[in-house]
């Protein structure tokens, strides 16, 4: 299953207000787990000027807004957020 661009812009835009001015880019690949369930694999790529306060209380109900981001059409499908650092 392919990501709308609609729902791609959302999730966008829940990563640059969640983490702002630390988003370079972000990538997101549709899969399955090992059991066979659908997941959506999501790489945030973090400036290299990122620390651990950047990070601080910013992760508590993510998932949930890039669910709600996502729509109804990926309702049941786990997002697995993955935070990288960009390489210059």
């Amino acid at each position: 299953m392919l990501v709308k661009t609609e729902a791609r812009q959302a999730v966008e835009t829940v990563m640059r207000e969640r983490f702002p001015g630390k988003v370079e880019h972000i990538e997101m690949e549709p899969g399955s787990d090992q059991t066979g369930e659908e997941i959506l694999v999501i790489r945030v790529f973090l400036s290299t000027d990122t620390t651990a306060s950047d990070f601080k209380g910013r992760f508590f109900g993510l998932t949930e807004l890039v669910r709600s981001a996502l729509g109804d059409e990926w309702h049941g499908v786990f997002p697995i957020i993955r935070l990288v650092e960009s390489h210059a």
